[in-house]
């Protein structure tokens, strides 16, 4: 795939023909850029930079097919019931790719031109879940101060995907239920029967059938909801998916960051593919962005990622303080938790209870630098707000952040929202 384009900067237009950008073979990294010299050289590359984020990327499809055998029948099964509006129920690990599969039926569908929209279950609480997938009228609750159009009417003639399920409360899942079997819901507040048509797809990393069994989610919801189960397994079972994603990744994120790095060299492609990746697609995604951020060279190395080269472990330590807090969050969270235990060790940070012994859970940088995390700078409850927060916000349910601390959903929500006293 080449493109021949013109791009126009402030210091004139520069006629620029990059070879398959798309696919790895990066001409700006390569050819001489016309004795361009700094400042137009870098106004040149930020322009380039922003054209092929708004266009030439967007051109790319947002979705590759997979090679592996158990990918090839899923894609297969779908195409089976691709054009029914069958609810479709998906399961599997956390970051295996659920919303990814949802989006892939939305876009091969009849209803590839309308709205898709994804609502996680387990990010509301059981009040807020109800207005965002059935809306409200004005002073339906105290912060309704107007009405507001649920997930359902803003997704009627698309597909609606439901990631978490289970994490719905019990009236949520009356409510649904009643969509299902009659296409029509209120709003929250309100006496109007709306109908909608929406193709809705459920999504759960958690064993639905013993769910199901503790009574914690309906069991004609179940039924209702799995119309077809597609089950997604985990990247380790799959190894052979390992190298188109991370390519995917690698042309993704090198134009994000400017950087030259059109590949990885066999020796890292294959230490990635004998990693157990217990956050699957999702943690090598995060895991090839901080490597294509800091590489170096233009092929990723083994040296470029920490997880399985203890002597950069070393040098992540020794430069650990020059990074920023958003850095630092960013590289910690593609950190496995041997490597995170080691660089806690080193830089002495140490927690309160209950995570005296969870430091893997900890998010380093709160507040600009990692020195200042110790019992001396900030109090307890302000280091407990903190890892709960983020453990929230790298969970996909409340039940799976407080599961992760080993406390319970109420005390992690209590840390969550503590506030500061009056003084």
């Amino acid at each position: 795939m080449c493109y021949g384009k013109s791009v126009s900067v402030p210091y004139g237009s520069i006629s620029w023909e990059p070879r398959k950008i798309a696919h790895g073979n990066d001409a700006l990294c390569h050819d001489p850029l016309l004795g361009l010299k700094p400042p137009n050289l870098n106004i040149f590359v930020l322009v380039l930079s922003i054209y092929f984020k708004e266009h030439i990327m967007k051109q790319q499809p947002a979705f590759i097919q997979l090679p592996s055998m158990s990918m090839q029948a899923i894609y297969h099964t779908i195409q089976q019931v691709v054009t029914s509006n069958i609810p479709i129920l998906i399961t599997g690990e956390t970051g295996v790719g659920k919303e990814g599969i949802a989006r892939y039926i939305h876009e091969t569908g009849p209803r590839s031109d309308k709205p898709f929209i994804a609502i996680n279950c387990g990010r509301f609480s059981a009040e807020l879940l109800q207005s965002e997938l059935f809306g409200h009228e004005a002073g339906a609750f105290t912060s309704a101060i107007r009405q507001r159009r649920g997930a359902f009417e803003v997704a009627d003639g698309g597909v609606l995907f439901l990631d978490e399920v289970p994490e719905m409360s019990l009236d949520a899942q009356k409510m649904l239920l009643r969509v299902l079997d009659t296409a029509a819901f209120t709003r929250l507040g309100g006496n109007e029967t709306l109908t909608v048509d929406v193709h809705i797809i459920a999504a759960t990393n958690r064993d639905i059938v013993k769910v199901v069994d503790a009574r914690e989610f309906r069991e004609d919801l179940y039924y209702r909801l799995n119309g077809m189960m597609l089950h997604l397994p985990p990247l380790r079972e799959r190894t052979e998916d390992i190298a188109p994603l991370v390519t995917t990744f690698i042309d993704e994120f090198r134009v994000e960051y400017g950087k030259c790095v059109t590949g990885i060299t066999s020796e890292a492609l294959k230490r990635l593919e004998q990693a157990a990746w217990p956050g699957n697609i999702r943690q090598l995604r995060s895991t090839i962005q901080t490597a294509v951020a800091l590489a170096t060279t233009d092929k990723l190395e083994l040296k470029d990622f920490p997880d399985i080269h203890p002597e950069f472990i070393q040098t992540l330590i020794s430069i650990w303080h020059t990074f920023p807090p958003e850095t630092q969050h960013a590289i910690w969270d593609t950190l496995h938790s041997e490597t995170r235990h080691t660089i806690m060790h080193e830089l002495s940070i140490r927690l309160p209870e209950p995570w005296q012994s969870m430091p893997a859970s900890y998010m380093p940088g709160i507040g600009g630098k990692v020195e200042s995390l110790n019992i001396g700078d900030l109090n307890q409850n302000q280091i407990l707000r903190a890892v709960a927060q983020k453990r929230i916000e790298q969970c996909a349910s409340l039940r799976e952040a407080a599961e992760s601390l080993n406390i319970d959903i109420r005390t992690l929500q209590r840390y969550a929202h503590w506030e500061e006293p009056d003084k």
